[in-house]
Parts: C-alpha cells; sequence; structure tokens
C-alpha cells in the first residue's frame, strides 16, 4: 500500500505523523511524507522518505505540488494534520486521514480521523479515533550526563521564554530535587545549587529518568509529559494546561508551584492519565486498520 503523509513546517506535527510512519512502514508499506523544501531536511531526519513540495504556505492550508504528486504517485492513503492532504486525498481517491494535535477541531471531510490527545483530556470532547501517543522528538544521543545515577528525583526544565528563569531559580530553594535543564541563561542571573546546566537535555532520553516536568506551555512536552505519567507545571495557562489540571495531573500558573510536583494527588492523577494512554491502540494497531 503506498501511504503518502503531508507535514506542516511544524516540527510539533511531523513529530506526532513519525511513529504512525514508522508502524506503516514497518509493516511492509510504501510511505513518503511531503513538505515544504526548508522542511525536508527535518524530514529526513526521521528517517523516512522526503518529498519536496515546491509551494503552499508552511501551514500547507493549500499546496498545489501535494495534489500533482498525489496525482502521480497514487497514494492508497493520505496521512495529514494539514487541509492541503484531505485535499490531495479527494483528487485521487485515496482514503483522506487526519491526525489531531491537542488544540486541533476535528475535519468533517476526513474519512478517518485520529486524535492522539487521551479522551479525557480531549479538545471539545473531540470524538476522533484515538492512536496511542507515541513520544517523538527526532533523534537524539543519550547525553553523557545522563548515565550517572541522579542523587535526587529529577525535575525537567524546558523553557522558550528566558523571563522565566529567575522566578523558577527563585523558587527551587523548596524543592528537594535536581533540576536540570539546557539554556543559555540571561546574563546575572546565578545558578542555583538544585540546578543543574547541561549542553543537552533531550526530552526523548531525560524524560523518563525525571519525576516532573516545569515547562511554558509547550504543548509537545506537556503530551511527553503524560504519555510517561509525570506530573507537570505549565507556567502559562494554556487550554491543554487547563485540562490537565482538571485531571488533577499537573497545575499551571506561578514558578512557586514547582513545590507541590510531589504531591501524591499529582502523581496519582498523571499515573492515570499514563495508564489511559497505554490503553490506546497503538500506531502498528492503526496502521493495520488503515490498510484494511
Amino acid at each position: 500500500m503506498r501511504v503518502l503523509l503531508a507535514a506542516p513546517s511544524s516540527t510539533a506535527r511531523l513529530h506526532t505523523l513519525v511513529p504512525l510512519a514508522w508502524a506503516l512502514r514497518t509493516a511492509g508499506h510504501d510511505v513518503k511524507i511531503a513538505g515544504r523544501p526548508a522542511f525536508v531536511e527535518h524530514i529526513l531526519s526521521t528517517g523516512c522518505v522526503a518529498v519536496e513540495l515546491e509551494d503552499g504556505d508552511a501551514s500547507l492550508t493549500e499546496s498545489t505540488a501535494l495534489g500533482e504528486f498525489a496525482q502521480l504517485w497514487r497514494p492508497e492513503v493520505v496521512v495529514s494534520n494539514a487541509p492541503a492532504g484531505i485535499a490531495a486525498a479527494r483528487e485521487v481517491g485515496a482514503k483522506a486521514v487526519r491526525v489531531l494535535g491537542p488544540e486541533d477541531e476535528p475535519d468533517i471531510a476526513a474519512d478517518h480521523t485520529l486524535d492522539v490527545v487521551p479522551p479525557s483530556l480531549r479538545h471539545n470532547g473531540s470524538a476522533g479515533e484515538p492512536l496511542r501517543h507515541v513520544p517523538y522528538f527526532g533523534p537524539v544521543e543519550v547525553p553523557t550526563w545522563l548515565r550517572r545515577k541522579a542523587r535526587r528525583t529529577r525535575i525537567l526544565l524546558s523553557l522558550t521564554d528566558p523571563s522565566w528563569y529567575e522566578p523558577v531559580f527563585d523558587a527551587v530553594s523548596e524543592v528537594d530535587s535536581e533540576i536540570v535543564c539546557a539554556a543559555e541563561l540571561p546574563a546575572g542571573l546565578a545558578l542555583p545549587q538544585k540546578v543543574k546546566l547541561v549542553d543537552d537535555a533531550p526530552p526523548a532520553a531525560v524524560l523518563p529518568t525525571c519525576a516532573a516536568v516545569v515547562h511554558d506551555g509547550d504543548e509537545s512536552l506537556a503530551l511527553a509529559a503524560v504519555a510517561y505519567g509525570l506530573p507537570q507545571l505549565s507556567l502559562t495557562e494554556s487550554a491543554f494546561g487547563t485540562r490537565v489540571t482538571a485531571a488533577s495531573a499537573g497545575i499551571s500558573g506561578a514558578a512557586e508551584g514547582i513545590s507541590r510536583l510531589a504531591d501524591e494527588t499529582l502523581r496519582a492523577g498523571a499515573n492515570a492519565l499514563r495508564a489511559e494512554v497505554a490503553a490506546l491502540p497503538a500506531p502498528r494497531v492503526v496502521a493495520a486498520a488503515l490498510a484494511s
């Protein structure tokens, strides 16, 4: 079976598609991922075959080139988390599959809608077909520092906004954990003794060793924390973060919340979500269903 995946120029959205792409490939199907020229290297880094699209915007709202390639290659299934993928499937009579992220709306034009978010955390009660989220952040190498056992429980600190470092560092004195982060800190900011500053902290390698996560609204990291059963603190308000908080698996708000991440209630809530994710159909199961 020929399967074409259409990836917007977003590493988060591409990474959501990759476990299913791998499952389809290892089942013997011919799989290609299409994307904009500037995004081809990201696609190639996943180990999949890339197709360069000469036109279309970064979000692949539409793409003539995608439709033209579909006409040439004649895929039987088109998988996408972008509107152009559904349109390309319709052009060639292929099965149209839409993959949803935490805040995506279902696409009624799709033949199948797959949702990687566990049902209890879904946006607007999405009724998409479940697909187990397998956290993927690209190729990684286990850093040397991670090969040594931590003396205390570990918390991953991953921030996109450097202004958060100071309030978080002020709050860590109340935490009996090793706080790990890989970042270029703002000038003049003192590094607390409990914070371990490293050259690289790839989530795929670090998260399985952690007891909790602190981020500033990164949905990919938040969804990975759910899959690993880790309590999380989101320093910014978001719809997904609100639902995680409602599930008693995390908190949103001020940096001082880091001291609450060891609460048994949060651990229990996070473990319940991990069990919910683990019970969902794995990518290989969904791949087999798409081929039937």
